[in-house]
């Protein structure tokens, strides 16, 4: 496998799988829904899809990022070959469990959770003690792998399932957690090196306070369905998360970067992180409904920030001019139309068409994605270095 390119780095094989799963669970979701249900699986479709959003299309962005910057904030080789071929088969055979019988289907979910165990091992350079700010990003790794193992066991032990979607919901949290800490380290400098007039500002206190206030979120949304009034306690620690992230944001000085798409998309992943946090602070006193907070979440942080750093960093470490090419500007304005068509179409009272349409788009998007990263992430980088 040293050999094969795709699998020389983790971002290769971790970011066409990402996009590939996505081109393809949306569009069956969306099937499911209208009664075309032409893979069946042993749970719920609602079990099903939110699983695999989750904990199979986050998590494989989490390991092409994290094993391929890791490597960089580590100094040390921490997967690629016969190692990142392992990993990534592992987390193939969890995306099948669902559609198995249910012998089967346990088996395959204990290999997706051995997938963690294989990958926590391979992250524990990034806690060498003289570089202790990344230990967060490990300690978040392990909440994110016990948090799939709880989800696992209770898609397929329905006596388990009566707090289901609040543990997936928990590990998107954590998926947004990664995303805090990622662009505290990424977006400025990005910014700083494109546009080096932009210069974002970097608020110390509010940095020494942003990653533990998301820690607490976490914890009091985890706690939240066990105590009295938990998700007003939630709600307001979303919010409180929201007007910290909205001064970063504003700090960061965002207006600038419009002109470079492949820059701009990051900023504003980021922006729908905040509006995500609102949403779900208003939804947990009840003035809204549950599902579009969530989507804002899931599709605008999730999907659009991920979208952004998987066309960023496969040019980028495969020696190509950071440059977003017409067909991925296209694929960052489907991406922005899925989610206002799944948030703001439900509150009309249009589900289906919600589901339907955005569905379209976050199809197209993705697909683009394969069409045109495909080949770069398959061939050996153009400036001849390894990677």
């Amino acid at each position: 496998m040293d050999r094969i390119p795709l699998f020389a780095t983790a971002f290769r094989i971790f970011f066409l799988a990402c996009a590939g799963h996505a081109a393809v669970v949306i569009p069956l979701w969306v099937l499911k829904l209208n009664g075309h249900d032409y893979a069946p699986t042993e749970v719920s479709p609602l079990v099903w899809h939110s699983y695999e959003m989750v904990f199979g299309f986050c998590r494989a962005a989490i390991f092409g990022f994290l094993f391929t910057a890791g490597q960089h904030w580590s100094g040390k080789f921490l997967l690629g070959g016969n190692s990142l071929f392992l990993l990534f088969i592992l987390w193939l055979v969890g995306r099948f469990a669902f559609f198995l019988p249910p012998a089967l289907s346990v088996a395959a979910l204990a290999l997706d959770t051995i997938a963690n165990l294989f990958a926590a091992y391979r992250l524990r350079h990034l806690l060498d003690p003289q570089r202790k700010h990344n230990h967060s990003v490990v300690y978040l790794f392990f909440v994110y792998a016990l948090t799939q193992m709880i989800a696992a066991l209770m898609a397929v032990r329905t006596e388990l399932s009566w707090h289901y979607m609040h543990v997936v919901r928990l590990g998107l949290i954590e998926v947004i957690v990664f995303i805090i800490i990622i662009a505290g380290r990424i977006l400025p400098f990005f910014a700083s090196v494109v546009l080096p007039e932009m210069k974002p500002r970097i608020l110390p206190r509010l940095e020494k306070w942003i990653v533990p206030v998301g820690f607490i979120s976490l914890a009091l949304f985890a706690a939240s369905p066990y105590f009295p009034h938990g998700e007003k306690y939630a709600a307001l620690s979303f919010l409180v998360t929201a007007v910290l992230h909205a001064v970063r944001w504003f700090f960061w000085h965002p207006a600038a970067t419009f002109r470079v798409p492949i820059l701009a998309v990051l900023y504003i992943g980021y922006f729908w992180l905040i509006a995500g946090f609102i949403l779900l602070a208003i939804a947990g006193v009840g003035w809204i409904p549950l599902s579009p907070a969530w989507h804002m979440l899931a599709i605008g942080a999730g999907g659009i920030f991920i979208f952004g750093m998987m066309t960023r960093v496969a040019l980028g470490h495969t020696g190509r001019a950071i440059k977003a090419s017409p067909a991925v500007v296209v694929s960052y304005f489907a991406l922005g139309i899925a989610l206002l068509l799944r948030v703001v179409l439900p509150l009309a009272g249009l589900y289906h068409e919600a589901y339907a349409y955005a569905a379209a788009f976050w199809f197209a998007a993705f697909a683009l994605y394969v069409v045109e990263y495909g080949p770069i992430l398959s061939r050996r980088r153009i400036d001849g270095k390894p990677g």
